[in-house]
């Protein structure tokens, strides 16, 4: 695997049609994406769960972590023990605890072909986390920094990053959403930090999905660049999940769980 693509990005050939509509040959680059195959399991666990996933090879680890605290297999940081990777055969095995695997060969029994059931999770957030509207205004003026602050090659389409307090803990960066939160969860489960109680920072609309996942990670309050959808706003509620944007101005918008926001 080359050296562009382990960043994210992979180099194509393209055809430039300019106004005189005569087509030239240049080289562009383009979201790298593969198919992982993921193997997770315990040594004292018979079954292992086999799945695919597609993504950017571009911090690999740190997302397909997340994307177990995102799919409810890992409940707690201490659940993930290790993980190794080979990006010539594409090959992803990640060790976790004997309990997490026993729950994931459980569900992947008792789910559709192919697919796991989904997760017997709990509300993972409590009541306790409140901001005052000056507080969130700043947690999105310092998530602001940090993206303009990256190198133009991390500067990817969606940028993600969880806070706590007034430090932002870890972020991700990808060229789909979901992606982008996933890299920044794993760098937290990664560094032994627990995901509950966090503020999660995007500059993206939350849908459904992702806002469900965000909910197992055990998030309290998304600051987002754009509104989340309508389902998104019914399942925050649900997980006592407050979600606000910054889009317009100096304008505060708060879409659920709105006791958060003082």
């Amino acid at each position: 695997m080359s050296t562009e693509t382990t960043t994210g990005l992979s180099k194509v050939e393209v055809i430039r049609i300019g106004e005189t509509k005569v087509g030239q040959a240049a080289t562009e680059y383009v979201p790298a994406e593969c198919e992982f195959n993921l193997s997770i399991g315990h040594p004292k666990v018979r079954t292992r769960f086999e799945t695919t996933l597609f993504c950017a090879p571009h911090r690999l680890k740190t997302l397909v972590v997340g994307w177990l605290v995102g799919e409810g297999v890992l409940e707690t940081e201490e659940e993930f023990n290790a993980i190794e990777t080979n990006l010539d055969t594409l090959d992803v095995h990640v060790t976790v605890s004997f309990d997490a695997a026993a729950r994931l060969a459980a569900r992947a029994i008792s789910g559709p072909v192919g697919r796991l059931s989904p997760p017997d999770t709990s509300r993972r957030a409590d009541s306790s986390l409140t901001l005052t509207p000056d507080a969130v205004m700043k947690h999105a003026a310092a998530f602001k920094r940090l993206f303009l602050g990256l190198r133009s090659s991390e500067r990817m389409c969606y940028l993600a990053a969880f806070a706590r307090g007034d430090e932002i803990m870890s972020y991700g960066e990808g060229f789909h959403r979901v992606n982008a939160l996933y890299r920044a969860l794993g760098e937290l489960v990664i560094a032994r930090v627990a995901t509950p109680g966090r503020i999660a920072l995007m500059n993206f609309g939350l849908t459904k999905e992702m806002t469900v996942r965000l909910a197992r990670a055990g998030a309290c309050l998304a600051i987002s660049a754009a509104p989340p959808s309508s389902a998104a706003i019914e399942a925050a509620n649900n997980a006592y999940l407050c979600i606000a944007t910054t889009a317009i101005g100096s304008q505060l918008t708060v879409y659920s769980a709105p006791w958060r926001i003082l």
